[in-house]
C-alpha cells in the first residue's frame, strides 16, 4: 500500500513565487503540553524553517482578504523564536529544520493553541511585509479557509454556583482542543443564558457530534464535573423578504446566519430559511436496507441512491438536512439495523437548501426555556412538539405546584401537557385530625394551601436535568 501511495500521489508542487527565501508553514494541528507549551504540527509549503528563526503567525481569518489582493491583514501581535523543530515517527525526532514538502513539529514558546489554529501560516517575521504587500499572497486552495464550528450547544453547571468551576474546566480543555469555540453567555441579553431554569452558561462551538460527546466525557473524566449540555444546533441562513405592511423590514439585513435560536426572526416578519445539507453514506447488511431507506425518507432525505457492495452489504447514499442528522439519526440508525449499520457524512452540493422550517419554543408555566427550543419542518412540528411535551412530562420532577408544559410555534400553542402538583395533607398533624368536627377550620387550612400553591405557580423554579434535553434530542415517538 505504501509503495502504491508513493507512485500514485503526486509530490507537493512548488508555488509560483517560491524563491526559496519566503517561508510558509501551514499549521495542520496543535496541542498543549504542560512543560513545552504548544506543539504545532506543520506542513512546509515553501522555503526552509530552521531552529532559531524569528516567526510570526498569519491567522486563517485573513487568507481570503490576502488572496484577493486586499492589503488588510491580521497578523499575530507577537513574534516567536523557534526553539525545536523535528519530525514525528510517531515519537518526536529533532532534526533542526524542515524543508518544502516535509511535515513535522515546531515548538516556539506559544502558550495558547488558539494562537496557532489549524489553517494558520507561520512565516519569518522579517518577510511579513513582503507577503502582505501589494502583491497577493499565493496559497494553495486548501489553505484558504480555517476551521469553523458546525454545531453549537450551551453548557451549564448543574448548580448555579458552579459556573466559575465550569468556566475554568472548559478553558483548560480549550488549551488542548483548539476546535472548541467558546463564548461566555452569563448575563448576556442575546446569548443562551438559560434564563431562570439553567442560569449562566457557556456557548460552545463544536466540529461535529463526536466532538460533543468527547467534550462531555472529558469534563466528567478529567475534572469530575457534571454539566448540562443542551441539544446541538446547526447554523441556518435567514433571507428577509420585502414587506409592504412591515416598515421594520427596511432596517433588516438581506441575509443573516443564525447560530443561536434566540436570534430567530420574530413573528410577523417575512423570510425564508436555508438549512445546511450533507451527503450521508450508510453501509448496512442487506436485510436492513428497506427499513433504513424508510428512516432516511422520514428524515427528509433526497437523492436516494443504493448500490450493493457484496452479496451481504448495501451502500445507501442520500442528501439530508444536517439538522436532522445531528438530532437522533445515529441512535435511530443503530436501532433500525440492530447496531450493524454505520454512516459517514460530507458536505453536500449545494451546501444549503430552502425549506419550510419553523422554531418551536418550549414553555414551562408560560415562560420560554430557550435552551429547549428546536427547529422543525412545518409538516411535522405539531407531532414532534407533542412527543417532546410528553417526554418532558415523564422526566421533569413533580413540584408543590402544577407544571404546565407547552410548545409554541408561529404564535400558536401546538401541544400541551401538565404535571400535577404534590398535595400535602394539611388536615392532619401527627396522627390527629385538625379542627375535629369543625368544618370552618378545615376550609381555612385548605384555602391557605390553595393560595400558597397559586403563589408558587408564578415564583417556583422547575429544575432541568440532562434527561430533559435528551427528550428534545430524541423527538421520534
Amino acid at each position: 500500500m505504501l509503495d502504491s501511495i508513493c507512485k500514485r500521489v503526486p509530490p507537493p508542487q512548488q508555488l509560483p513565487d517560491d524563491d526559496g527565501e519566503i517561508i510558509r508553514a501551514k499549521v495542520i494541528d496543535s496541542w498543549f503540553e504542560t512543560k513545552r507549551g504548544v506543539i504545532a504540527l506543520v506542513r512546509i509549503l515553501s522555503g526552509t524553517l530552521i531552529e532559531g528563526d524569528r516567526i510570526s503567525i498569519i491567522e486563517p481569518a485573513s487568507y481570503d482578504m490576502i488572496a484577493e489582493g486586499n492589503t488588510t491583514h491580521k497578523v499575530g501581535k507577537d513574534t516567536y523564536s523557534t526553539q525545536e523543530i523535528g519530525i514525528v515517527l510517531p515519537h518526536r525526532i529533532r532534526t533542526g529544520k524542515l524543508s518544502r514538502g516535509q511535515m513535522g513539529y515546531v515548538i516556539a514558546g506559544l502558550r495558547d493553541p488558539r494562537e496557532a489554529r489549524p489553517g494558520a501560516v507561520m512565516s519569518l517575521h522579517k518577510t511579513i511585509p513582503t507577503l502582505i504587500g501589494n502583491e497577493p499572497m499565493v496559497l494553495p486552495p486548501s489553505v484558504s479557509s480555517g476551521q469553523h464550528s458546525v454545531l453549537y450547544a450551551s453548557v451549564h453547571p448543574l448548580e448555579g454556583s458552579g459556573f466559575d468551576e465550569l468556566f475554568g474546566a472548559v478553558s483548560r480543555l480549550a488549551l488542548s482542543d483548539a476546535g472548541l469555540e467558546i463564548t461566555q453567555t452569563a448575563g448576556s441579553s442575546s446569548g443562551s443564558g438559560g434564563g431562570p431554569f439553567l442560569g449562566p452558561g457557556l456557548r460552545v462551538g463544536f466540529q461535529g457530534l463526536l466532538h460533543v460527546e468527547v467534550f462531555r466525557q472529558r469534563l466528567e473524566d478529567e475534572f469530575n464535573l457534571e454539566a448540562v449540555v443542551t441539544p446541538p444546533k446547526v447554523p441556518y441562513t435567514i433571507k428577509y423578504l420585502p414587506s409592504k405592511n412591515n416598515q421594520r423590514s427596511a432596517d433588516l439585513p438581506a441575509e443573516v446566519v443564525i447560530e443561536d435560536l434566540i436570534d430567530w426572526p420574530e413573528q410577523g416578519l417575512r423570510f425564508k430559511v436555508l438549512e445546511p445539507m450533507v451527503d450521508v453514506r450508510v453501509l448496512t447488511p442487506m436485510e436492513y436496507a428497506g427499513n433504513i431507506m424508510e428512516l432516511i425518507k422520514r428524515k427528509r432525505g433526497t437523492k436516494l441512491d443504493t448500490k450493493p457492495i457484496d452479496e451481504h452489504t448495501w451502500q445507501i447514499k442520500s442528501a439530508m438536512p444536517w439538522g436532522e442528522v445531528v438530532i437522533d439519526f445515529h441512535d435511530e440508525l443503530k436501532s433500525t439495523s440492530a447496531g450493524y449499520a454505520s454512516f459517514d457524512v460530507s458536505e453536500a452540493n449545494p451546501a444549503q437548501q430552502e425549506a419550510n422550517l419553523c422554531k418551536v419554543d418550549i414553555m414551562l408555566n408560560s415562560e420560554v426555556v430557550d435552551p429547549l427550543s428546536f427547529v422543525s419542518h412545518e409538516d411535522v412540528a405539531r407531532t414532534q412538539a407533542k412527543v417532546v411535551c410528553e417526554k418532558l412530562q415523564s422526566v421533569l420532577p413533580r413540584q408543590q405546584f402544577v407544571t404546565v408544559i407547552q410548545a409554541k410555534a408561529q404564535g400558536k400553542i401546538i401541544a400541551s401537557e401538565r404535571i400535577q402538583a404534590y398535595r400535602k395533607d394539611v388536615l392532619t398533624k401527627g396522627s390527629k385530625k385538625v379542627g375535629g368536627g369543625d368544618i370552618t377550620r378545615k376550609k381555612k387550612l385548605l384555602e391557605k394551601q390553595k393560595k400558597g400553591k397559586k403563589r408558587q405557580q408564578s415564583t417556583g423554579k422547575v429544575t432541568l436535568s440532562q434527561a430533559a434535553f435528551r427528550a428534545v434530542i430524541s423527538r421520534s415517538s
